[in-house]
């Protein structure tokens, strides 16, 4: 059986890097995913950017996968990816001709971002220019929203693909932070003296998404029903929003702000923030976007993690409150934070256990991409 060369479309330019958004991280964990099957063969990064080379912050060079211009493999390549940039159209026209399968892998919230970006004035993202596809990927927690929008504008099928990720990148950042003497990873404290928890809200503030004002609420909550509970919040990504009227009369409403046990951030990487911090939990909240990076780092480093995600409530992990619940999530922060050294034990035990099934090298993770390949190129059910 022949196997089947891939190319992915990455966008190499200047500032790029692997932490910019969760597509860059997502593009490496499929490289490395598609570098596990023996069914694919040479696999390679299509250059949709202005640079001939990866900037070294993107960490693709820990990965052994060559960046080449899309007319340098016209004629070796069995299957294109878009993911990372858009590719011209007479080049996918040409592949296509030449017997080529076109995919689109929709990672970020398509229905969000293609309904906001003209709504509010955003910068444009993916525009439905009439690329050939085959068939469109997309991820498990966006096929509710976005998986009708992209069938109906593609009339191809539309197919959920599997979230993975690996501490590949985060693991980094670890050793950097502990080798300058902060630790990572959660310390659970015992008795009824314990002190309360600096909570970390990491919502991105770009849309309504993923916003930092139901984490707010869930952490003055929890202030409001014990004080001791909650020493500390912390905000990211809010400066910009300090000064807008709303969002200022909101915060200053919060007993948290009142009592100066509250700050508003600019954007700080997640094992900074918790590290040099020293955070103890990590309080979300999402809209139909119930799998995150997010999660898996603070999982990974067996920190509480207080969301509202029915994908990792039906595996037990985390702590949940429902939908937009807030006064309910006051509860289960508060509730959590009781909770005795033991209980935090096992919770890392069963966070790990949990990522282990996210990691590109799993299987069942391999064999699902791998079938559709095999379909686009082969015509396997």
């Amino acid at each position: 059986m022949k196997k089947i060369n891939v190319g992915i479309s990455v966008f190499a330019v200047n500032g790029a890097q692997i932490w910019s958004n969760g597509i860059n991280q997502n593009l490496a964990f499929l490289v490395m995913l598609l570098q596990h099957s023996p069914q694919v063969g040479k696999v390679f990064l299509l250059n949709g950017g202005d640079l001939d080379h990866m900037p070294a912050e993107m960490g693709l060079g820990l990965l052994d996968v060559s960046l080449v211009k899309p007319q340098d493999v016209t004629f070796e390549i069995d299957v294109v990816i878009e993911m990372g940039a858009q590719l011209p159209l007479e080049w996918l026209r040409h592949v296509r001709a030449l017997g080529a399968k076109i995919v689109t892998l929709f990672v970020g919230h398509t229905y969000a971002d293609n309904a906001e970006a003209p709504m509010f004035g955003g910068a444009s993202g993916q525009i439905f220019n009439g690329t050939p596809w085959h068939e469109i990927w997309t991820l498990p927690h966006h096929m509710k929203t976005s998986g009708p929008l992209l069938r109906t504008v593609s009339r191809v099928p539309v197919h959920a693909v599997p979230h993975i990720w690996a501490p590949l990148f985060l693991q980094k950042q670890i050793d950097v932070v502990e080798k300058d003497g902060h630790r990572f990873g959660y310390k659970a404290s015992r008795g009824a003296d314990r002190p309360g928890w600096r909570t970390a809200i990491f919502e991105p503030n770009i849309s309504v998404v993923k916003s930092c004002f139901i984490p707010m609420l869930v952490c003055e909550q929890a202030f409001r029903l014990d004080p001791r509970s909650v020493s500390m919040m912390m905000v990211m990504n809010t400066v910009q929003m300090k000064e807008h009227l709303t969002f200022n009369r909101f915060a200053i409403n919060l007993d948290l702000t009142q009592q100066h046990k509250a700050t508003y951030e600019p954007r700080v990487s997640f094992v900074d923030c918790m590290a040099q911090q020293k955070m103890d939990a990590v309080v979300s909240h999402q809209w139909e976007c119930g799998l995150n990076y997010l999660y898996y780092d603070a999982l990974y480093g067996g920190y509480p993690l207080i969301h509202n995600s029915e994908y990792l409530k039906a595996d037990g992990i985390g702590i949940y409150y429902p939908d937009f619940e807030a006064s309910v999530g006051g509860q289960v922060l508060l509730d959590a934070w009781h909770q005795e050294p033991e209980f935090w034990d096992d919770y890392k035990k069963t966070g790990a256990a949990y990522l282990s099934k996210l990691d590109p090298a799993n299987t069942d993770n391999v064999d699902a991409f791998v079938k559709r390949l095999q379909h686009l190129v082969e015509g396997q059910p």
